[in-house]
């Protein structure tokens, strides 16, 4: 699990998502506070590639760290762009992550 989530943070730092993808099992599923339907495990990796690309094409500066998960244990991601923190859930199972959630707490 650490190595997953040091690698999904630096991920997000250098907007590298193959070292994301890599980390995905076939059931997969992405839910985000801010869209409105599930992402299986290839929906997801179109969406974050496309996603890192924008940011790239922008110029995004963003802030990511791991910080330990007050409500579930364990560690998750606190990212910020601008002044709003979110925070990225993932979580794994016989080294391969199936579910992740991007929130606001």
């Amino acid at each position: 699990m650490d190595m997953i989530i040091k690698d999904f943070c630096t991920a997000w730092q250098t907007l590298d998502a193959e070292l994301i993808c890599k980390h995905l099992d076939e059931s997969f599923v992405y839910d985000s506070q801010w869209v409105f339907s599930s992402l299986d495990c290839n929906g997801y990796k179109e969406y974050i590639r496309g996603k890192f690309q924008t940011l790239k094409n922008n110029n995004a500066q963003l802030e990511v760290s791991i910080v330990d998960d007050p409500y579930f244990g364990g560690k998750m991601l606190a990212m910020k762009q601008g002044e709003t923190p979110i925070f990225y859930r993932i979580k794994v199972k016989d080294g391969k992550v199936i579910k992740g959630d991007m929130c606001m707490f």
